[in-house]
């Protein structure tokens, strides 16, 4: 400390006396203590720093504080700045953007050194000697390196007064204390965004995979839902919504016809003209039978050469005229292979279910109610074919 500094300093303690010096204590524990309570969460770093500033310039006796902080090129960019008057001003104010090299000027001193770098008198310090406007300069300026946890720079904090001689051991003191804090701040906030967006970046790469999985899940549990030669729905798929039908049997008293359809001479067909003509056969039988059901209904492979089709809200005289049209509509597709002419027909057990029955009646379950259109098909085969068989009546209906 010079002699002025330290005549400045008796002066407090002797002209100003203990009261001032209590004054300047509660002045700094109030700007500590409201730096130490600004929300590290804001979005902008600049807006962070620009509270910073005010909190010590409002219980400090300062002209003007500004940080300038290190850029992605490795340079000193004055990045928020604040004076007296501009206190209440809500907008953070950069009057001059002005940069150093690292090592440049007293600025650049305390971050090539990082140490405080202290001037008294700036009219008279070399360092503000290529300056070539006087006439602007302040009068005293402090220039406090801020660094990390790890001791990794992240700017300099500039304190300036226009009155030379101006800062005493009181103020570096208390710019030591206040640095560091800030330097706390700057960190905490920018290791919380680090953070959050290391979560945002997980979380969308989970979201991803949620989704790619669950892409999977559906194609898997379609592919386990669908006869793969034929396109069209298998029995697992036909299990899980016939539990709908039935639900709805129970609740609103919907009527509904179960159908089991058989190719007839199937085996005939695959024995002598092969495997690969049967493959035709059945993917043309599945795209007739889709031709005939309604997007209401469920229509499945069941099996081999076996079709099973359920026919919601519909009773059983509507349930005999449909499955005599899916009987007809079977008779007239034809194949040629080896110059022959391939035809077919279609045995067909069928099975109703009415609304109207009774409570009394005992409502059978789905396997048993395949085994009954499974009896009223094995009727239309016995019988000879190519007909339609309801249970309960087991009488031909050839044509």
């Amino acid at each position: 400390m010079n002699q002025q500094s330290a005549d400045n300093q008796d002066a407090k303690l002797t002209g100003f006396g203990v009261q001032d010096l209590l004054i300047d204590l509660v002045n700094a524990l109030s700007a500590v203590k409201q730096l130490s309570e600004i929300d590290y969460q804001v979005d902008d770093e600049k807006a962070l720093i620009r509270q910073a500033l005010a909190s010590l310039i409002q219980y400090q006796d300062m002209e003007r504080c500004s940080f300038f902080i290190v850029d992605s090129d490795g340079f000193l960019s004055n990045v928020a700045g604040i004076s007296i008057l501009e206190l209440a001003n809500s907008e953070a104010s950069v009057t001059t953007p002005l940069r150093f090299k690292v090592g440049e000027g007293l600025i650049g001193a305390a971050a090539a050194s990082g140490v405080l770098q202290h001037c008294q008198n700036c009219h008279e310090d070399r360092r503000f000697e290529k300056s070539g406007k006087p006439d602007q300069l302040p009068g005293s300026v402090i220039s406090v390196p801020v660094f990390t946890f790890n001791r990794t720079l992240i700017g300099v904090l500039n304190v300036s007064h226009p009155q030379a001689n101006y800062f005493s051991e009181w103020h570096i003191r208390l710019l030591e204390v206040y640095k560091n804090i800030l330097g706390q701040l700057i960190t905490t906030r920018r290791l919380v965004q680090q953070m959050e967006q290391q979560i945002a970046f997980r979380t969308a790469e989970l979201e991803s995979l949620v989704a790619e999985t669950n892409q999977l899940k559906d194609h898997f549990a379609s592919m386990s839902m669908h006869d793969q030669l034929t396109g069209l729905h298998n029995r697992r798929f036909f299990y899980d919504q016939v539990e709908v039908v039935i639900a709805h049997h129970k609740r609103y008293k919907n009527s509904f016809c179960l159908l089991v359809m058989d190719i007839d001479h199937f085996k005939v067909i695959n024995d002598r003209f092969g495997h690969l003509f049967g493959d035709q056969v059945l993917t043309g039988v599945a795209n007739a039978l889709k031709r005939q059901v309604r997007n209401t209904d469920i229509l499945v492979r069941f099996g081999g050469e076996e079709f099973v089709a359920i026919f919601t809200n519909t009773r059983c005289d509507n349930g005999r005229t449909f499955a005599e049209r899916i009987r007809q509509e079977i008779k007239t597709l034809e194949w040629f292979v080896d110059n022959e002419v391939v035809n077919l027909t279609l045995s067909i057990g069928l099975y109703c279910l009415n609304g109207d029955l009774l409570q009394s009646e005992q409502m059978p379950d789905i396997d048993q109610m395949i085994n009954y259109a499974d009896a009223a098909l094995y009727q239309a085969k016995a019988g000879g074919r190519d007909q339609t068989v309801v249970f309960g009546e087991f009488r031909s209906d050839r044509n």
